[in-house]
């Protein structure tokens, strides 16, 4: 009764009038319910089930082959490495130089003076990314005394002079 009223409390004015529509609801019900069903002969179960094949979607053959080729181990495997490579690929293709042609002199240049040597170039700042213009001085000090190296560089664009003794 609650699901009727549910359904159905809209369409009457009454309570009264709700409940007829039920009972004569459940009397039709009832009625089928002790209805019996004569049983279908096999030819027309067959129809039955002819029509009912006919009517449904009919799948291509060719894309059931290619979903079960790629469905094999060895297939989606491959395809797994090929797709992560052309992944990778594109991910790392702005920092990724695998040719680059450069000269010796541009990579390190070595100054000489009376007391140091100076080392700076492309090397130098590679080692040290977080020192704006790097360079290493080899300091040489009297005969006996060993040599002294030091980081000579700059952050906060010049603001920040560094030196360090390695």
């Amino acid at each position: 009764m609650e699901e009727f009223k549910e359904l159905f409390q809209d369409r009457f004015e009454s309570q009264d009038e709700l409940l007829r529509e039920y009972k004569s609801f459940l009397s039709v019900l009832e009625q089928l319910d002790q209805t019996t069903v004569p049983e279908l002969s096999s030819s027309q179960k067959a129809k039955i089930f002819k029509r009912s094949w006919q009517g449904r979607p009919q799948e291509s053959s060719w894309i059931l082959t290619w979903l079960y080729f790629f469905r094999k181990p060895a297939v989606a495997f491959a395809l797994g490495i090929a797709i992560g490579c052309i992944f990778m690929s594109v991910v790392t293709s702005d920092r990724l130089d695998l040719v680059e042609t450069a000269s010796a002199d541009q990579l390190l240049t070595v100054e000489n003076t009376r007391y140091a040597q100076t080392y700076k170039g492309k090397i130098i700042d590679e080692f040290y990314p977080e020192f704006e213009n790097p360079k290493i001085v080899l300091e040489k000090g009297e005969d006996s005394a060993q040599p002294q190296r030091a980081l000579y560089g700059t952050l906060d664009n010049g603001e920040i002079y560094v030196v360090w003794n390695l």
